[in-house]
């Protein structure tokens, strides 16, 4: 009995946005690989054809992939009459209404073809001998969920479903893969054996927007011959893709930079034309990138289907950096070296200082999270009364028309946005902002509160200055020059060469940040492996030791009748025997399982290396913070001394001591903020260019504003969807920085992301799902489309009732999340 296990065709992927007379081009070569599939399938002869789940790419397939997908199961049907298709819906497949089947369902009135798609079934072939129970995407998440069960009297038993593995969860499926003959998985894009008779058979194209993980292995479907269990793979010829290992280049040397770039790609065998690449420039941040722009990067887009060019790895930021007890000191140091440029430091400032820093006086207001919340209770108007919960994880609320959505975003706020923190409550409030410079204002004095700055405002409240604006600067503004003395004791040849030593120190200190934030990440990696190693086999020696228990009581119960553990013949003389060999085995494992488990607890603990390096970053970070602030001061004081000097402004211009030290202290106010935000760019920009495909490298901020940079220039005209995806970015990015500092208890999003190409829309989805392990809640409002296309990325979805309607309630869940399924032995079933 030979059966072909197909998997994730995702008929109707589109990409990239490249056109080949009138045909998507991504599209195209996935339809190809189907059809070469089929072709290999015909020759092979197979006695069963299988495909488990997310035969389509969105529940709103194009018309073209439901051709491709007819006409392939019609020459099937020619070729092969005797041979039926099994076919299973995936999140792909499932349109979020209940009462639409989705296209897949079309497929299932074919002669031969059994197409599930709601509801689990069950299918007895007498000639066959064959019994398949197919577990489509909705009976994974339904509530009860699904309960496959084989049939005694059928010599084979097929189980196909779609989903990921999970260890534990009343919500998974259980499978007992002894029961089964073979069990067809779908929902993973690699070939991967679980056990003997389980695996996933991959997809037939990388299918991706961004394949780099899936760009080394061989695509194809899979032959098992179910007799025998073996399985084999067959490889289908797919369109190639480049990860390329990450180039070292240095940082701000431009020339370099383009150099090895062309010599990189020169070297990839058969080139670039036509390929999928990604380039990752380590030691490069998104500001370098900018080196590339013009005729050259745009004639490698050119060549390629898709070039991405990533900027290196992130430096980690420790909100620990920012430890309430050593702000005083932090923010001493600094002063202490502003008044001393300025010949301004004596025993009168320092005790104006030390009154202003003590803690005991100064009223220092602490970060309180904002957006903490976990239901959602309120009225809508023309909809009703809403009373949900809000699971942690990523959440949708769709549906309704635009007025009901506003409505649920503002019953959010309210809920969410209580907080005595004004800077982190208008961040949390502020989903969509006028302009570019607006929302990275805001975004920038959030990050800047919950790095330190109310400390500042405190201390300035404390010496009397009269600003309670709370907004901080505003971008194009010279803010800095503004509060510099108007003269100074060193003369600007001196400052400038202090503050190009400093740059140079503070590349250099990057450098070793990142080299250290990378033998943390490593150190990190080993222990947690060492640590999974070790609970994973103490967990297989705890299952061994209740088998082995569980045949012992069996053997003990019926005594000498009792069958033989593995040929099951009857024991009689051997009883004794077997029993004992059995007490034995027991009792070994019990003994290397105590092992095991003294070795994970001893593993629960951080190792003392990973400590040191973990206490080495810390304290390298804490230096880059102030060598940062130290940076943005002599730039500042740069270029007030070439402007010939600047007036103190009028609340701190007093020549008493108090006022110079708040002359110093709004200098480093601002200059926290903007180290706030450039931290905020940097990350920003990283997301833009994920986001866009790298076809927006960069963030930047020039005299007149924020400006997005495209692969050939600074973009002159900025579309609608583009100012979308920036906006998008500086949120989430600002996001992940507030909730490392405890500022954030969860994040909302709405409009600017159904303004979102609907590919941008899907890497924007990815992106969240990824920062949920930072921020606890992310909520987003939307209309629903590109919501639908990806379910299986949400752990909520719930649909607004529509206006006027009064069946249901007013917030309706719907399906989400991915289909999930948990492996279990007959002996775990039955105690």
């Amino acid at each position: 009995m030979i059966l072909a296990h197909l998997s994730d065709l995702h008929l109707g992927f589109r990409a990239y946005g490249r056109i080949d007379r009138g045909v998507d081009i991504r599209e195209r070569d996935v339809s190809v690989a189907f059809e070469r599939a089929l072709q290999a399938i015909i020759r092979i002869n197979p006695d069963i054809v299988v495909v488990s789940g997310d035969v389509f790419d969105r529940p709103d397939p194009p018309a073209s992939a439901v051709v491709v997908l007819a006409r392939g199961l019609e020459l099937l049907r020619s070729s092969l009459p005797e041979t039926p298709v099994f076919m299973i819906a995936g999140p792909r497949d499932t349109p979020r209404q209940l009462g639409n089947p989705g296209a897949l369902a079309v497929l299932d009135s074919f002669p031969n073809v059994e197409a599930a798609t709601d509801l689990t079934r069950s299918i007895i072939m007498e000639r066959l001998k064959l019994h398949a129970c197919l577990v489509p995407f909705r009976a994974t998440v339904r509530h009860p969920g699904a309960f496959p069960e084989p049939d005694p009297r059928m010599r084979w038993n097929l189980l196909v479903l779609h989903g990921t593995l999970e260890r534990s969860g009343e919500a998974a499926v259980p499978v007992v893969p002894e029961d089964w003959s073979y069990i067809a998985l779908g929902g993973r894009h690699r070939t991967e054996q679980i056990s003997s008779n389980v695996l996933w058979a991959g997809s037939l194209e990388r299918v991706a927007l961004d394949p780099w993980e899936d760009a080394g292995g061989e695509k194809g479907f899979l032959t098992v011959n179910l007799e025998s269990g073996e399985h084999q793979f067959h490889a289908i010829p797919s369109r190639p893709v480049a990860a390329l290992a990450p180039v070292k280049v240095i940082a701000g040397d431009h020339s370099k930079l383009r150099s090895r770039v062309r010599e990189v790609v020169q070297e990839i065998p058969g080139g670039i034309k036509g390929k999928i690449v990604r380039l990752r420039l380590e030691g490069a941040f998104p500001q370098d990138l900018l080196a590339l722009q013009g005729e050259e990067l745009s004639d490698l887009r050119t060549s390629a289907l898709h070039l991405a060019i990533e900027a290196g790895k992130e430096p980690r930021h420790f909100p620990l950096g920012w430890l309430w007890e050593d702000a005083p000191t932090l923010l001493r140091v600094a002063l202490e070296k502003e008044l001393e440029r300025d010949g301004l430091l004596d025993d009168a400032t320092k005790a104006v200082i030390e009154e202003s820093l003590d803690l005991d006086v100064v009223d220092v207001p602490k970060v309180q999270a904002v957006g903490g919340m976990d239901a959602l209770d309120g009225d809508i108007p023309g909809v009703g009364r809403v009373s949900a919960s809000i699971p942690v994880g990523l959440t949708a609320v769709i549906g309704g028309d635009g007025r009901s959505r506003k409505a649920v975003k503002e019953l959010l706020i309210q809920a969410g946005g209580g907080s005595s923190n004004k800077p982190l409550s208008h961040f949390w409030a502020c989903t969509d902002a006028g302009t570019l410079d607006e929302m990275l204002s805001t975004a920038s004095l959030a990050i800047a509160f919950t790095r330190g700055l109310s400390f500042l405002d405190a201390a300035l409240k404390r010496l009397g200055s009269g600003d309670k604006s709370g907004t901080g600067f505003r971008l194009g503004a010279p803010v800095l020059e503004s509060n510099l003395p108007g003269s100074t004791s060193r003369d600007l040849e001196a400052i400038t060469t202090e503050f190009q030593l400093a740059e140079e120190d503070f590349r250099s200190l990057r450098s070793e940040v990142v080299e250290a934030d990378g033998d943390l990440e490593a150190s990190m990696m080993d222990w947690l492996r060492e640590r999974q190693d070790a609970e994973t086999t103490l967990n297989a020696y705890r299952d061994r030791a209740r088998q082995l228990r569980s045949r012992l009581r069996q053997m003990e119960t019926t005594g000498p009748n009792a069958p033989c553990p593995l040929c099951g013949r009857v024991l009689q003389g051997h009883y004794d025997e077997v029993l004992r060999e059995l007490n034995d085995e027991w009792e070994s494992v019990v003994q290397d399982g105590m092992w095991w488990r003294s070795r994970w607890e001893q593993l629960e603990l951080k190792p003392q290396n990973l400590q040191e390096r973990e206490e080495k970053a810390l304290k390298l970070h804490v230096t880059l913070e102030a060598q940062s602030e130290r940076i943005e001061l002599l730039r500042a004081r740069v270029s007030s001394m070439r402007a010939g000097g600047a007036p103190i402004e009028k609340e701190v211009a007093r020549d008493d001591h108090q006022g110079q030290v708040m002359a110093a202290l709004v200098r480093v106010r601002m200059a926290r903020e903007i180290r706030a935000r450039d931290i905020l760019l940097d990350r920003a920009s990283r997301f833009v260019c994920r986001l866009t495909g790298g076809r927006i490298l960069a963030i930047t901020v020039r005299s007149g504003g924020v400006h997005l940079e495209g692969d050939y220039e600074t973009l002159r005209s900025v579309s609608e969807e583009d100012l979308s995806a920036a906006k998008l970015a500086i949120r989430l990015a600002a996001a992940s920085f507030i909730a490392a500092g405890e500022g954030l208890g969860s994040l909302l999003l709405e409009e600017p992301f159904d303004r979102l190409d609907p590919e941008v829309g899907i890497r924007s989805l990815l992106l969240m799902k990824e920062l949920v392990s930072e921020v606890p809640r992310i909520i987003l409002v939307s209309r629903g489309t590109t919501v639908g296309a990806r379910p299986e990325l949400f752990d909520c979805i719930m649909e607004i009732r529509e206006e006027g309607s009064t069946a249901g309630p007013a917030l309706r869940p719907t399906t989400a999340g991915p289909g999930k399924f948990m492996l279990q032995s007959s002996v775990t079933l039955k105690h």
